[in-house]
């Protein structure tokens, strides 16, 4: 979507999820003898790279004679990180060197780089085993590229005992770069005296506010370590502060099954774009705002154990005191205690820092840090009372509860699922639920949902008899018995009904509606691998083929930017079958310039043509309007099809000086009327927003 969506910006007020930074000094501008000298490194950086001998097969001879190393392909991420991030300075030379220190930075950096291509050539990397502070990466599935994440390595760490994990999401930093972040934190130093867990820093693909691709790198981020290290999954702790207060809002509420404990500071729960904007938001972008105004999922902190923060003078208390005010609204008694709000009711506790402004409190860190490391003494744990609320399918679950179905998309969905002491008797009462996937009841319990019960007897599944073995031969082991079923429950003219159901059949499951992952708003995309269709055949109308175009450009230049890799595009005559198997799918272009959009056109729930763009009832001249959108793809349903729309990012200063307003909040649709400025610049003015029913149909109300 173009800018012009964009308005002014207002003043940030008490009540902001986190403050608005002040406005940046102009960079640093290196010299051409100091670029020359990034340069010349980063080739030589690159070409140590390019010549290591990637693990192959060998032959028992060279394997005899140890004349072949082997190179663990899993550890090329962790040295093409540093070339990958002298390459982004380069990228934007007035940009990111923000003092003459950024120049040291870059080349040590690559120094640290050159170093470790020496240790994988040697056969002999160091850094897998190492302790104290370390940078490592992952090759992220959405774009391919690396993203880097630092580490603090405790020396009590022996990799035998699952140990604790704390995950850290960062607060903003307009001059944060990776080059900055491998320096800062890449230092070899020890870990924190008396330091317990392992402490993961994410890099979150810059400043995003941990959404969309910053959200999707903080999860593989844990994934990295937790394949790298030996991580008890059920202490992991999640902690922000500013920004990353805002991140550690949104993520440990819509992921609250995940964590040991989560706290967030400098920040209250909340956070969507038109929060901060002085026009009114259509229905459309109202509805899709409430997945990323995270006020409204306050209520899965009954889940896990929550420490909210705020100084006392700290801008975002307003926000803190309305998370507060939403669990009590929810049923919750908290009471006053000084400066804080305890309540006995569930796990939660918010602290406020006397006479403070934006930073930790020492006494309430103090607080904040004990009431963590009581939860992780008893580790995650299901309630025996869950009380889980979304507004997405995109996060659907909680701990054995999968949401899979909803009769309106967007609105407040809730599950309130409560087991007996004895286990014997589970009772659910559901909202704006028409599917839910329950595991099979253990010891014979039987289920309420919403009033209907269903009683379920003992498991009896007796092993399959293997074989005996004949004489002489190695006994053969039992084989365990087949997992029950899981059980679907869907409702259907307000009536449940049950059914047995196995991850193979929902997997096959292709009828058209909305599910989990594929459930839209259009910036969900942005959460998986994708690839961008650009145009190439002859277009119904100029005008919206031009624009088309040139979104791909803008979209590659602040996707490069802003969330640090390369989109992949490719000629719509150029698409394979595994293209479309692994990723979403980008469509630029008409039915008459792009081939892919061609030979779905009439599949598809905005429809066009030489004469009209088709949404619903409405009309629209095809001379002057492009539709963008986002579906199933036709050609894989599970994966998602997206028209016209991938340059979501504000202006640079705005994406600078503060995250608050980083993201539109699109709908399921848009349709835009095309115009040319004086400079003979198209753009994209939006005259109609929308969103799809559950069936992925054009919603007439």
């Amino acid at each position: 979507m173009k800018r012009v969506l964009i308005l002014a910006i207002t003043v940030l007020s008490a009540g902001d999820v986190f403050a608005a930074q002040p406005d940046v000094a102009p960079p640093y501008q290196p010299a051409d003898s100091e670029l020359a000298a990034i340069r010349a490194k980063l080739d030589e950086l690159q070409k140590a790279i390019k010549a290591l001998p990637v693990r192959r097969p060998i032959s028992t001879l060279e394997a005899m004679t140890k004349k072949a190393v082997q190179i663990d392909e899993s550890l090329l991420p962790d040295v093409e990180v540093y070339a990958k991030a002298a390459e982004w300075m380069l990228r934007y030379p007035k940009e990111e060197f923000w003092t003459a220190a950024d120049v040291k930075n870059t080349l040590d950096t690559i120094a640290l780089g050159l170093a470790r291509v020496k240790q994988l050539a040697d056969g002999k990397p160091s850094w897998p085993t190492a302790k104290g502070c370390l940078v490592r990466a992952f090759r992220s599935r959405i774009d391919g590229s690396v993203q880097p994440y630092a580490l603090k390595i405790p020396d009590i760490y022996d990799g035998k005992k699952p140990i604790r994990l704390d995950v850290i999401l960062h607060g903003f930093g307009p001059t944060l770069n990776e080059a900055n972040f491998i320096a800062g934190r890449d230092t070899g130093k020890p870990a924190t005296a008396g330091q317990d867990y392992i402490r993961l820093e994410v890099f979150g693909r810059l400043n995003n506010g941990y959404r969309w691709c910053g959200e999707t790198d903080v999860l593989e981020a844990m994934e990295s370590v937790k394949a790298r290290y030996t991580i008890d999954l059920e202490r992991i702790v999640l902690r922000g502060f500013s920004m990353g207060g805002a991140g550690a809002w949104g993520m440990g509420l819509h992921y609250a099954d995940q964590w040991a404990a989560f706290e967030a500071g400098g920040s209250g729960a909340g956070g969507s774009r038109n929060d901060y904007k002085n026009d009114a938001p259509s229905s459309a972008q109202a509805a899709a705002n409430r997945v990323y105004g995270t006020v409204g999922w306050m209520l899965n902190a009954a889940n896990v154990p929550t420490v909210g923060y705020c100084g006392e003078e700290d801008s975002p208390i307003g926000a803190l005191n309305n998370s507060r005010e939403q669990l009590a609204g929810e049923g919750f008694k908290f009471t006053q205690e000084g400066l804080n709000w305890t309540t006995k009711d569930i796990r939660c506790v918010f602290l406020v820092g006397a006479k403070t402004e934006h930073k930790w409190n020492p006494e309430s860190q103090a607080e904040s840090n004990k009431f963590i490391d009581e939860a992780c003494v008893k580790g995650r744990q299901p309630p025996a009372h869950i009380r889980f609320v979304t507004y997405s399918l995109r996060y659907n679950h909680c701990f054995d509860i999968n949401v899979d179905g909803v009769e309106s998309s967007y609105s407040r969905t809730e599950v309130d699922a409560l087991t007996s002491t004895d286990k014997k008797q589970r009772t659910l009462k559901t909202k704006n639920v028409t599917r839910l996937i329950l595991p099979y009841p253990v010891a014979g319990q039987s289920i309420s949902l919403d009033g209907q019960p269903f009683p379920f007897q003992p498991i009896q599944q007796p092993r399959p008899q293997a074989r005996a073995p004949a004489f002489g031969a190695r006994p053969v082991p039992q084989l365990p018995p087949p997992a029950p079923p899981q059980i679907l429950f869907e409702k259907k003219s307000g009536k449940w009904s049950m059914a047995y159901l196995t991850d193979a059949v929902l997997q096959a499951d292709k009828a058209l509606r909305k599910r989990p992952g594929l459930q839209g708003p259009i910036n969900d995309f942005l959460m998986d691998s994708f690839v961008c269709v650009r145009p190439t055949g002859t277009p119904l109308h100029p005008l919206a083929n031009d624009y088309a175009k040139a979104a791909v450009d803008r979209f590659a230049k602040s996707f490069s930017k802003w969330l640090r890799g390369d989109i992949r595009v490719k000629d719509d005559t150029d698409m394979t079958k595994d293209d479309i198997i692994n990723n979403h799918i980008v469509v630029f272009g008409d039915p008459g310039s792009n081939g892919v959009l061609a030979q779905i056109a009439s599949r598809l729930p905005i429809q066009w043509d030489k004469l009209h763009v088709r949404v619903g009832k409405q009309r629209f001249d095809a001379k002057e309007h492009l539709p963008a959108f986002i579906c199933p793809n036709p050609f894989n349903s599970h994966r998602y099809l997206v028209v016209n729309c991938g340059d979501n990012l504000l202006g640079t200063r705005e994406l600078r000086t503060t995250i608050a307003l980083a993201w539109q909040q699109l709908a399921d649709y848009d349709v835009l009327k095309l115009s040319k400025d004086a400079s003979g610049e198209i753009k994209g003015t939006s005259v109609a927003q929308g969103l799809f029913d559950e069936n992925w149909k054009v919603a007439e109300k």
